[in-house]
């Protein structure tokens, strides 16, 4: 409960205006990078946010991994954009490399990364540009607020995408919490900003297929640069990005994620030692249920108020809560009740199910 309370409090004011606005001119040169496998639907959508920006990106460095779904062509048939479009390939490397091939190919001060299925303000880069104006000068890595929804703005649109919703921002508000206290665990390369020529590209562990976020900020934290990680709480600098269209792909997500949490470094055990914690205690309290059901109910009963109180608050802070009071609610006490069993269901699939990532194995 005592952690509970810490991450809420972390999360006060996190995701807010900021009242000193800086002007154009200070701003430094952004590029965005966005490594790219079978994205024709998806990578157009994104495309048209970032031209419709009210500060332009210098460059937009698309790398595409052997896509055949004609991804490249979706590019330049939608064009000319108002921004320099680069294509390079990088054939069945995996999206680590791609993600490191564009930031060395950037001729920018600073590269936004974002997934090609994410969407964005139109306020988007210039509230990141605002914020590298006034506080780049001492920092490496940006990490962005980023949420579960179908556009850049409004809550959710179906009951399963809004439950999806308020589960990642229950962990990305610890994530947010952690960097505010200056001891940053977590990462997601969904929407973050980095320094060019401080991205650590070969410290990015290619042996493992995902995790290109959370290792190379422990590259930084083993260098002893906590400090110069920071956080952009504009909320013009929102990150929408798609909920799983179903039950098993989101098991498959969640499977991914514990799979890389198990090759998590030492420098990163807060992030492991959440993780685990929650699983366990969530397992631990499924078995309970089993064994003794008054006692179950009883620690379900506390357990979930806690919890409820703390996603309604990163929910509110993510615009992701119903309007109507009686809904939130509602949505709040259904995700209490199938969370434990969601969470209990994954840790008992992850030895025996090989989760697939864009026709790629994730383990």
């Amino acid at each position: 409960m005592g952690q509970l309370g810490q991450w809420m409090s972390g999360m006060k004011g996190a995701i807010a205006l900021p009242t000193d606005p800086i002007d154009a001119l200070d701003i430094p040169s952004i590029g965005v990078v966005l490594p790219v496998r079978n994205e024709v639907t998806t990578l157009p959508k994104l495309l048209d946010d970032l031209a419709a920006q009210t500060l332009l990106p210098r460059e937009v460095l698309i790398v595409n991994d052997a896509s055949d779904d004609g991804t490249p062509n979706a590019v330049s048939e939608r064009g000319p954009w108002p921004f320099t479009v680069r294509l390079i390939d990088n054939p069945s490397q995996g999206k680590k490399a791609g993600l490191s091939a564009g930031i060395a190919a950037l001729n920018t001060h600073w590269a936004v990364g974002v997934d090609a299925d994410t969407r964005l303000d139109t306020n988007a880069l210039e509230a990141i540009g605002q914020h590298l104006a006034q506080r780049g000068e001492g920092i490496e890595m940006a990490l962005l607020p980023l949420r579960i929804a179908n556009a850049s703005s409004g809550t959710p649109h179906s009951l399963f995408a809004c439950l999806q919703a308020l589960d990642f921002a229950a962990m990305q508000g610890w994530a947010i919490s952690a960097v505010r206290r200056g001891k940053p665990a977590m990462a997601s390369g969904g929407g973050w900003v980095w320094r060019r020529d401080a991205f650590p590209h070969d410290r990015l562990r290619p042996e493992i297929p995902s995790g290109d976020d959370v290792f190379s900020l422990a590259a930084l934290l083993e260098d002893g640069k906590a400090s110069r990680v920071d956080w952009i709480g504009d909320p013009r600098a929102m990150v929408s990005a798609a909920a799983m269209p179903d039950i098993l792909s989101l098991l498959d997500q969640r499977i991914r994620w514990g799979t890389k949490a198990t090759q998590y470094p030492k420098v990163l055990k807060e992030a492991s030692r959440v993780a685990w914690t929650i699983a366990l205690l969530n397992l631990a309290g499924v078995l309970l249920l089993i064994l003794n059901p008054w006692m179950g109910l009883l620690f379900w009963s506390i357990k979930s108020s806690a919890d409820m109180a703390y996603t309604h608050r990163v929910g509110q802070a993510f615009g992701l809560l119903p309007d109507s009071t009686f809904k939130a609610l509602g949505t709040l006490l259904i995700l209490a009740f199938v969370h434990p069993f969601f969470i209990a269901t994954t840790l008992l699939l992850m030895p025996f199910r090989n989760a697939q990532w864009k026709g790629r194995s994730a383990t």
